[in-house]
């Protein structure tokens, strides 16, 4: 599977990367499989484990911001989703977003794993 077909296939807006990276496909490649070595998630679930808050917050903001630069907008809008709830005071409820934000980091680490 090529870069495009992989935005294809969470179904993402490979052209909106595209245009952000000026239409460099390899630069887009690059910074997808980078996903793969990011941090963020396991300090999602190792926060979520803790029952820390502030550090649930600091995490789903950076998956948030990291999501959004690769245009996995799924990811990005459940990560949103998480922080306003905390930002708003609704920590009791957060859990279920943070299990929707799994389950579609789970999906694009799957199809990344995919690519040629």
């Amino acid at each position: 599977m090529n870069i495009q077909e992989f935005y294809d296939s969470i179904d993402e807006n490979y052209e909106n990367v595209s245009s952000r990276m000026m239409g460099n496909q390899k630069l887009v490649e690059k910074f997808v499989r980078k996903f793969l070595e990011d941090p963020t998630y396991k300090q999602i679930k190792e926060s979520v484990e803790k029952m820390d808050y502030d550090e649930i917050l600091r995490a789903t903001h950076t998956m948030k911001g990291i999501a959004s630069n690769l245009e996995f907008t799924q990811l990005q809008q459940k990560s949103a989703k998480a922080v306003d709830m905390i930002r708003a005071g609704e920590k009791e409820t957060v859990l279920p977003v943070i299990d929707e934000i799994e389950k579609e980091y789970q999906k694009v680490v799957d199809a990344i794993q995919k690519l040629d």
